[in-house]
């Protein structure tokens, strides 16, 4: 039986896969049926359908030439059958509303999974955008 970190790498990795094929289909079925997702501007889908319509919409668009790489990725368990897993990323060939190609984006993607029934399936996921040289200050 493979070791649940491998596992989890193993949907992650499918996240990025399923994105560079742009087969939100496959995508959405990484999701549980009642999962949630952030994505990196605040809008926040709530169940698998409305993650894969969302989707598909932005990669028939935006996304549709786009590259998804995972830089570094990293798994916790901080209960039996939950990891959260957390993943570096670099996106290229993506495109503004107009179709001008914007430059490369990096980020972090945090993924929240559950193993219910011998299965891997992503809860929760919040997208972030890395901003460089923005810092937070107190106030």
């Amino acid at each position: 039986m493979p070791h649940p970190d491998a596992e989890v790498i193993r949907v992650v990795d499918a996240f990025a896969e399923c994105w560079n094929r742009h087969d939100m289909a496959s995508f959405a079925e990484l999701f549980a049926p009642d999962a949630e997702f952030v994505n990196v501007v605040g809008l926040w889908w709530k169940g698998r359908e409305e993650i894969r319509k969302a989707h598909e919409f932005s990669h028939a668009t935006m996304f549709r030439n786009s590259r998804l790489t995972l830089l570094d990725r990293s798994v916790r368990f901080p209960v039996a059958q939950v990891a959260i897993a957390r993943a570096r990323w670099s996106l290229e060939g993506h495109v503004a509303p107009d179709g001008a190609a914007l430059p490369p984006r990096t980020g972090i993607l945090l993924n929240v999974l559950s193993n219910a029934s011998g299965t891997w399936l992503i809860i929760d996921s919040q997208n972030t955008d890395i901003i460089e040289g923005v810092l937070s200050r107190p106030q």
